[in-house]
């Protein structure tokens, strides 16, 4: 292990070879038919949908060049047609320097800088937020982070937003003026429009017959130690509880957040219980699943888009909203809520489908969602209209 001022120096160098190289790539052309799409947690997210849509109808453009780009990247799972590179790869740096449309899921570092003639697409990796975030939990932040977020802001030309809720919250919390597009999350596409193909394949790669149904277990992260106590539950009962009340058979996928994957080895795993936390995209395991368990995080919204029952189990709920602060009044959500792992199973027992309905269909509403799981096809046509004009 090298010496922390060692390392210190290296991070600086390295910062130095990445700036000079965007300036010398400056030199050169933008490239007009040219997309650089980013997620830094590899081949997922808003971002895949997207690099899959344009991908599809690259026809449309002659010589469409599509490039992706993540801190993990994994080609195996892109579809031909797409070029993967790695974050701050010689080829990432000199496509981000020159393509003419960025489509990105993150903010952009501080040292990418955005030339005259390229156009710039926030897709963002949230719709309806449950926690607050940027500039609502500026505090925790930090001032370099928001700096560097007030910069990415002021250089997006279009966000996409999924409901009234997002665009409010891109305009009031994240230092944002300038134009909105208000289609729906493309990650959502697959929740809303789900093929028989789709499904089939997801099922294969998980190993799960197509008669056994799915429960997915998706806590959110803590800051702080390593706790795992938070993520802990009686998963043999949990399963019994589930059949009993819904019939057939039934497995539990565990999704553990990716700051937490690691630690997964805490749970016993076996044939019946799944570790899926290293599965590659949570919308795909979302998309066959029946039933959600969650504590904190935003996809128990996305999960209600399907009108599919999702359980809330957060031992620490009033700690963890003290430290992070929420959008919503938690006991408001329209689920069923539990902070102990008995009261799990009792709201298990005594779910009423049609009471879950009504109260998701009426909260949503006031939410005004703008998913028509066409999503994707919207950015994509903004992008090549982009690119003809």
């Amino acid at each position: 292990m090298l010496p922390k001022w060692v390392l210190e120096i290296l991070k600086n160098i390295r910062y130095v070879w990445i700036v000079t190289l965007f300036h010398i790539f400056h030199l050169f052309p933008i490239r007009k038919r040219s997309v650089a799409i980013c997620n830094i947690w590899g081949f997922g997210d808003n971002a895949k949908y997207v690099a899959e849509e344009l991908a599809k109808q690259k026809d449309k453009v002659n010589s469409l060049d599509i490039y992706f780009i993540a801190n993990h990247p994994d080609s195996a799972y892109a579809p031909k047609g797409i070029t993967v590179l790695k974050t701050n790869s010689i080829r990432a740096i000199f496509n981000l320097a020159t393509a003419r449309v960025w489509v990105d899921n993150n903010r952009k570092e501080n040292y990418i800088r955005k030339r005259k003639g390229q156009y710039y697409i926030q897709t963002w990796h949230g719709g309806i937020a449950l926690k607050k975030i940027e500039k609502d939990y500026a505090d925790k932040l930090g001032p370099k982070y928001i700096t560097n977020a007030r910069r990415d802001s002021a250089i997006t030309d279009l966000y996409i937003s999924n409901s009234n809720f997002c665009t409010k919250m891109y305009r009031n919390s994240f230092w944002y003026t300038g134009e909105i597009l208000e289609c729906g999350s493309p990650r959502n596409d697959i929740l809303l429009n789900p093929s028989n193909q789709t499904q089939s394949k997801i099922r294969t790669r998980l190993g799960v017959n197509p008669e056994v149904k799915i429960a997915v277990y998706a806590p959110t992260y803590r800051e702080g130690d390593n706790n795992t106590e938070p993520y802990q539950l009686d998963f043999n009962t949990l399963l019994k509880a589930l059949e009993d009340k819904f019939g057939g058979k039934w497995i539990i996928a565990v999704r553990l957040h990716p700051l937490v994957s690691g630690q997964s080895g805490f749970i016993r795993y076996n044939t019946k219980i799944i570790n899926a936390s290293h599965y590659r995209d949570i919308y795909e395991l979302m998309a066959v699943s029946d039933l959600l368990i969650t504590d904190y995080s935003n996809i128990m919204f996305e999960f209600s888009f399907m009108k599919k029952p999702v359980f809330l189990y957060a031992s620490d709920v009033e700690e963890y909203e003290k430290e992070r602060g929420f959008y919503f009044n938690y006991q408001s959500l329209p689920y069923q809520k539990a902070v102990t792992k008995e009261e799990l199973i009792t709201n298990i027992n005594n779910f009423d489908y049609n009471n879950y309905l009504e109260n998701i269909e009426a909260f949503l509403n006031k939410l005004a969602i703008y998913e028509n799981g066409y999503a994707s096809k919207q950015v994509v046509e903004r992008i090549i209209k982009t690119i003809k004009h």
